[in-house]
């Protein structure tokens, strides 16, 4: 009789857990703007670039998402993700070591606030624009949903891009899946001053993405066929990013005059980034995690080939260097208690145990993050 309750209450327990965390993910913050959401896929051909990373000849084709205002919530909301869940559940079975059962009960279920290709609220001087890009070698944009929604929601039109060979997963309309495997492979290989050179070059190529994507649109902007004919107001535009994306907006934002500003969330690449401000206000947000700076292990000096001394010099000329950028009118830096680097994305909402039930609130880490850019963005673009 012990044995047959024992039994039970082990069962209970187990479909109690199992209830608990799926799925994984706690559900995306509600937007907090006055609008309702639309999305809609967006494939850029650039007819001017090979891509170099293909292991066949094609052009450089981006996948884009545009986030944006609609007037009438109609349709379906668009599944987290999309059509590239499937992919990333086997990623992640993969990464965990997990049978794939597990990883899609992990990962059902998940919906975003956006209805899926709906068409954009008309406005009379077109909306304003932000371009979001994704790390290097990470996550892809559409996992910062959290703060793309609400953007959108307050009265812009973004813009997730995703870089292929630069994420962990990047699906094409023909349902080709390209990802930064290999290239990550490559990275832990080379030698410090190797990555610097890789990581810049990179950063190269996303503005050039970035210039892409906005020539597109200025097409899109004035064809009177198109769905976005006058919709976009592309003397009105932001360009943020997660990481490598973040240095990547900053960069960009010296070469183009219609960028009016640019956000940073917790990245720098000091050696890609140039010495003198902006001409636009600047906006960084780091998590306190991100800037520590604490005492090196020897593993870690002899993987940098820097010794305790040059360490710390680095360290310093770092924060000189960001003070110099963020110490120009209109631009401020902003940071997030007890934040990490992951925090600026979705996964700062993943249940215990998979994230430490120590951390920080990931829904007041959201809320910090969202209340700051859209203080920056409405000062920058609709002031």
């Amino acid at each position: 009789m012990n044995i047959k309750l024992l039994c039970i209450g082990l069962g209970v327990g187990i479909a109690g857990c199992l209830w608990y965390i799926s799925p994984i993910l706690k559900p995306l913050p509600q937007p907090t703007g006055p609008y309702h959401i639309g999305t809609t896929a967006l494939p850029i051909v650039d007819p001017l670039r090979k891509e170099m990373y293909a292991d066949y000849d094609q052009q450089r084709t981006l996948m884009t998402r545009l986030w944006y205002p609609i007037t009438t919530p109609t349709g379906s909301l668009y599944p987290y993700l999309g059509t590239t869940m499937p992919a990333f559940q086997q990623l992640v079975a993969q990464f965990y070591g997990i049978p794939l059962w597990l990883s899609k009960w992990l990962l059902r279920g998940i919906t975003t606030h956006a209805h899926a290709d709906v068409e954009c609220s008309p406005t009379t001087r077109g909306w304003p624009v932000v371009l979001f890009s994704h790390g290097l070698l990470g996550m892809p944009s559409e996992t910062h949903i959290s703060i793309i929604e609400t953007v959108a929601s307050a009265g812009y039109v973004v813009i997730s891009i995703e870089h292929p060979y630069f994420n962990v997963l990047t699906q094409y309309p023909d349902g080709k899946i390209v990802s930064s495997h290999q290239l990550n492979e490559q990275f832990s290989k080379m030698r410090p001053q190797q990555q610097r050179e890789f990581q810049c070059a990179a950063i190269k190529t996303y503005k050039a993405d970035m210039a892409c994507v906005l020539k597109h649109l200025d097409t899109l902007n004035n064809d009177s066929a198109s769905p976005w004919y006058h919709k976009l107001d592309l003397q009105q535009v932001v360009v943020m990013g997660h990481s490598a994306g973040g240095t990547a907006a900053i960069e960009f934002c010296r070469l183009h005059s219609a960028c009016k500003g640019a956000i940073d969330l917790d990245g720098w690449y000091d050696q890609c980034i140039g010495d003198e401000p902006l001409k636009q206000p600047l906006l960084l947000i780091f998590g306190s995690e991100s800037l520590e700076v604490t005492e090196p292990t020897l593993e870690y000096l002899a993987r940098k080939e820097l010794t305790r001394e040059l360490y710390y010099e680095r360290e310093a000329t770092i924060a000189r260097h960001r003070e110099r950028l963020y110490s120009q009118p209109g631009s401020s830096m902003v940071v997030l208690p007890g934040a990490t680097h992951d925090d600026f994305s979705d996964f700062t909402l993943v249940k215990w145990p998979l994230r430490a039930w120590n951390r920080v609130d990931g829904y007041a880490t959201v809320k910090a993050i969202n209340t700051t850019v859209l203080q920056f963005l409405n000062l920058t673009l609709k002031s």
